[in-house]
């Protein structure tokens, strides 16, 4: 198998954390760029020379250019305006918009083969845009995957197990609006809602909801990086080695649980050709009104960009 070509636009906290978790665990060629003067070079550099230590010969190239990077079988998109304390990700809106465009065009005129992770927030409007604007671009957001890791670990810590037990999805959208999927959760096979309380299991959903939110409030300046950066490498792991894993993707919809021309955070297998299939689970009547709620917004947002 042809070692596959990596390349990471952004070399932020969440970009160059992935680059470095991509590089231990040997995904392939890695690029990392950035717009800022040498910052990706200097960053790989940091990697790279922690390489000894983790038993690992993959290298990270910075560049300083697009020219620089032969080609990509998968482009990362974190670049963009951060999240500040008190700024909602919708607030982020216009600014990454206008970068997402930009971006949009290089892609499509160098990397055309590419399929595309975009990380940058707010995550779905974002992959909407990319996919309405170049239907023909292989592209899919982060979703809610990061938003299923946080409830896997709240759960585990609230029934005081492991977090290899502890199963469940978010769908939905990347914002307040999220869905936990309380009734699909379990811990050791067993469902969750037979080991808890309600009053606990509300407390795991609005721990869920918030997670982000009371991160970037303690951080101040910036949002999180480690656990996305986990996620975002699981992700590409299994786009490299079709490993054919589930996550709560955004994926611009055409037809799926009834949902056309949005994008929408759902449970998606992801394989070497990006988005294999999405799966269309069972709902109860709560879980299908709070997916209507996160597709009429998205419904108004995207009306108000096009």
């Amino acid at each position: 198998m042809a070692i596959p070509d990596i390349l990471i636009i952004g070399a932020g906290a969440v970009g160059s954390f992935s680059a470095a978790v991509m590089a231990r665990k040997q995904l392939g060629t890695i690029y990392l760029y950035d717009i800022k003067e040498d910052l990706s070079i200097g960053r790989a550099l940091d990697i790279n020379q922690a390489s000894p230590y983790l038993y690992t010969d993959t290298r990270v190239i910075g560049c300083n250019s697009f020219e620089e990077v032969p080609g990509a079988d998968v482009v990362v998109i974190t670049a963009g305006h951060a999240r500040h304390a008190g700024m909602t990700r919708l607030d982020l809106l216009n600014k990454n918009i206008a970068v997402a465009d930009g971006l949009g065009n290089t892609i499509m005129a160098r990397f055309p083969r590419a399929k595309v992770l975009i990380v940058t927030n707010p995550v779905d409007v974002l992959a909407w845009f990319l996919k309405n604007r170049w239907p023909d671009m292989n592209v899919f957001g982060l979703g809610c995957s990061l938003d299923t890791m946080r409830f896997r670990y709240f759960i585990a810590e609230e029934v005081g197990g492991s977090v290899d037990c502890a199963r469940g999805m978010v769908i939905g959208t990347h914002n307040d609006d999220m869905i936990p999927l309380v009734n699909h959760a379990t811990v050791g096979g067993v469902p969750m809602r037979h080991l808890l309380s309600e009053d606990a299991i509300e407390k795991i959903v609005s721990r869920t909801r918030s997670a982000g939110t009371t991160i970037t409030q303690k951080l101040k300046e910036h949002s999180g990086y480690y656990a996305a950066a986990h996620v975002v490498t699981q992700i590409v792991e299994s786009i490299v080695f079709n490993r054919l894993g589930t996550f709560p993707l955004s994926v611009y919809c055409r037809g799926e649980y009834g949902y056309d021309n949005i994008c929408l955070a759902l449970p998606s297998v992801v394989g070497s050709d990006g988005i294999k299939r999405v799966l269309e689970i069972d709902l109860d009547d709560r879980e299908h009104i709070a997916l209507n709620v996160c597709a009429s917004a998205m419904t108004e947002i995207t009306r108000s960009i096009q």
